[in-house]
């Protein structure tokens, strides 16, 4: 059974209340499952929070079952024996050997205490324990005693400079005498028996262990994944599949171009939208708020019909990415630095509060110091990659990102229309509409006669360099020529 298909059996025999929060749903077997979270006995805001329900029969029958405490229950542990171990804002563990029928307390794993944020168990006496304020700890005895060993924050691995909360240790597990831990997004690894974080050679945000097998997955970035072995040697790579449909098994709709090609075009109307600041909402969490600014230009330059007539003719030879067609110029490098050299900046300033998770490629890659090397021949696979990932997140898919439509007109006054309204890098793909029907290109062309067209400074003019799309491009070569090498 799916999570939520456990969540609604239980809703279907206990009425939660607005306060109730359910958590982490445990599946010993097909029969068994136990859920926590914030959970009370006719809950209030001040009832105290020390229920967990229970089900032996796959969800037909549930019980409420009560631990010794009053929390939030962040993370839980178990095993098919029906061990379980529960951390949250009490700042205990709690212990269950029956399926969480019966519990005990354990006490506080931090010194100095802190809430249990993460906890989990290789056997029923070994684990280790992180918490939300930089407490880390393991256990031989089942958490009747603790050892504190120093965090990653601790070692200086990396640095909070600044105020800030992010010292919390978000997952930690082990596998024979490797620890691996997230502690505020930052990936590190050590051996048990000495202490000493190290980063992986690879860009990684999330790992799993698989303690039956002894082995580790490293989920690096572009979905693609490490399976190391407990002696973290490299087992094998693979791309983990996209929940989302990609740009190519989508159905790209026809115009009938010809048609409204037959009479000749008198007029183009452009409409380029951006949107200002205006100021902040009021209430408890202030948003900023920004206003539509519209500009309009009309166009009645025959040598800018002619060429919309050929790019309309061919438009759709381009229905995916050909990299013969793109030609990035001197303004486009030149952009391509203007938002390296921001993102160089971002990076500087998020440092001071931790902010340089171990998840971003390094910003100093030669390949990034030299875009040459990826964009003077520029590889179709490594193209067809970069427009796949990106096709997923249109400029649309963002609330106020500027967007361009081009009205064009015949003497029939027929209008067809070209907007960016699916468009992400480089302002590509082109949507083309015409009487109730739709087409995509990924013809550069559109995007050029609209550099030549539009004002220097016009709203939208930005979005037509490929500052971004070259850099997308280096960050999917070097994610490509990653090689993982073991540390030990």
């Amino acid at each position: 059974m799916t999570d939520d298909m456990i969540a609604n059996s239980l809703k279907s025999k206990f009425t939660l209340s607005q306060y109730d929060k359910l958590g982490n749903i445990m599946q010993f077997n097909k029969d068994t499952f136990l859920i926590s979270g914030y959970l009370a006995d006719n809950s209030t805001y001040n009832t105290p929070k020390n229920v967990v329900f229970q089900t032996f029969d796959g969800g037909k029958n549930w019980k409420k079952n009560h631990f010794k405490g009053d929390a939030w229950i962040y993370n839980t542990h178990f095993q098919e024996d029906g061990k379980v171990w529960m951390g949250g804002s009490d700042e205990y563990i709690h212990y269950s050997s029956d399926y969480g029928t019966t519990w005990a307390v354990k006490p506080k794993p931090f010194n100095p205490i802190n809430r249990v944020l993460s906890i989990y168990m290789t056997d029923s006496l070994n684990g280790i324990a992180g918490g939300l304020h930089n407490g880390l700890a393991i256990t031989n005895d089942n958490w009747q005693t603790t050892k504190q060993i120093p965090s990653p924050l601790d070692q200086n691995k990396f640095s909070i400079t600044k105020n800030s909360a992010r010292n919390r240790i978000d997952k930690v597990q082990i596998v024979d005498s490797t620890i691996l831990i997230d502690q505020n997004d930052h990936i590190y690894y050590s051996k048990l028996n000495q202490i000493d974080w190290r980063t992986f050679n690879i860009p990684t945000r999330n790992f799993c262990v698989n303690q039956s097998k002894k082995s580790i997955e490293l989920y690096s970035i572009r979905n693609k994944v490490y399976v190391l072995d407990s002696k973290l040697n490299l087992l094998e790579t693979y791309i983990q599949p996209e929940d989302i449909e990609l740009y190519e098994s989508q159905q790209n709709g026809k115009i009938d171009v010809a048609s409204f090609l037959s009479s000749n075009i008198k007029l183009t109307s452009i409409k380029a939208v951006k949107f200002d600041f205006d100021k902040m909402s009021g209430g408890c969490i202030p948003f900023a708020l920004y206003k539509e600014n519209s500009k309009g230009l009309k166009v009645k330059n025959s040598e800018s019909f002619s060429a919309l007539c050929n790019i309309l003719t061919t438009c759709e030879d381009y229905e995916k990415p050909i990299a013969q067609s793109f030609k990035f110029s001197e303004q486009d490098v030149a952009d391509y630095f203007s938002y390296y050299n921001k993102l160089k900046a971002i990076r500087q300033e998020e440092k001071v509060w931790g902010g340089d998770f171990t998840y971003l490629l390094n910003i100093d890659n030669n390949l990034f110091l030299n875009p040459n090397k990826t964009i003077d021949t520029i590889n179709q696979q490594l193209l067809d990659t970069v427009y796949k990932t990106f096709s997923l997140y249109p400029f649309s898919f963002t609330d106020n990102e500027p967007y361009i439509i081009v009205n064009v007109v015949n003497n029939k006054s027929d209008t067809l229309k070209i907007t960016s309204k699916n468009s992400s890098l480089f302002s590509l793909p082109w949507t083309i509409e015409y009487k109730g029907h739709s087409f995509e290109t990924y013809d550069t062309r559109v995007t050029e006669l609209l550099k030549s067209t539009l004002p220097k400074g016009f709203n939208y003019y930005d979005k037509l360099f490929a500052g971004e799309l070259i850099y997308r491009l280096i960050e999917q070569r070097i994610i490509n020529e990653m090689t993982y090498k073991n540390g030990y």
